[in-house]
């Protein structure tokens, strides 16, 4: 696990259909948006088949190396939802039907003609035994299941994985206060840089300014554009870091060797 002064995420997005290019995945950028606001380093992102064997490998093997992992996807009605099933089987865990998980689906979908929980509607409330439902938004039915203590299971329809998401947060500040000791969590704080000047003049400039910041956790990110936009921008210098003075001064240092200026997107 990383030392005790960090607190890491990965995120594994399961389903064929965006491996296929049926459908775009949007969860992983408003994790790593969330993640980012309250100082969490989302350190991987892997997307995976609805495979059993692909599951479990990756599963365990970003649970055992990061404080916190997210899946989405793989958890519906349908035989291709296989994945409370596979992290059962990754972790020799039971099945088992949680009632109150039936009951507030049957309470929530009253409302709409003809529904019945069905055995399909049902393999929805199947979870691995033992877990922890954590149920942060009344308004929904749907858990979010803990598998192995740190395996947080998400939906992957994205309106349902960003309010489950968004209703986590004090969670995850309090799983972060826990590791770290810190009541709160140490933020991250981003300057980006417009500046004319191509990538291949201001390289060497960032190259000397990454090695001046290397003990201070600081990363230099250079982005391109193709041409010019509308201001003359051509490259966009982002500078992330958890010391703020650190990063604003670093920002300052950097535009006026590249004759830049704040960059808003």
């Amino acid at each position: 696990m990383p030392p005790s002064n960090s607190f890491t995420a990965a995120c594994c997005i399961i389903g064929d259909e965006i491996l296929n290019g049926k459908t775009r995945d949007s969860n992983a950028h408003f994790l790593a948006k969330s993640l980012f606001d309250i100082g969490v380093d989302l350190k991987r992102v892997e997307i995976i088949p609805d495979e059993y064997k692909a599951i479990e490998e990756t599963i365990k093997r970003l649970s055992s190396q990061h404080d916190i992992v997210f899946t989405s996807g793989g958890i519906g009605p349908t035989h291709d939802d296989i994945t409370y099933a596979a992290l059962a089987k990754a972790y020799n865990l039971p099945l088992e039907l949680d009632l109150e998980t039936c009951k507030q689906m049957e309470e929530k979908s009253s409302h709409i003609k003809d529904w019945v929980l069905n055995d399909a509607r049902k393999r929805m409330a199947i979870f691995p035994k033992p877990s922890k439902l954590i149920r942060t938004s009344p308004e929904l039915w749907v858990p979010i299941v803990v598998v192995n203590e740190n395996i947080h299971v998400l939906p992957g329809i994205p309106r349902l994985f960003e309010r489950l998401i968004h209703s986590l947060q004090p969670h995850l500040i309090s799983l972060i206060e826990a590791k770290t000791g810190r009541s709160t969590p140490e933020k991250y704080h981003r300057i980006q840089i417009a500046t004319a000047q191509p990538e291949g003049k201001i390289a060497q400039c960032l190259t000397a300014a990454q090695n001046q910041v290397k003990d201070y956790n600081i990363k230099i990110g250079s982005y391109p554009k193709w041409g010019q936009d509308s201001h003359g921008t051509r490259v966009v210098v982002s500078i992330v870091g958890k010391d703020e003075k650190a990063v604003q001064a670093l920002a300052k240092d950097i535009s006026d060797q590249i004759e830049g200026w704040i960059y808003v997107p």
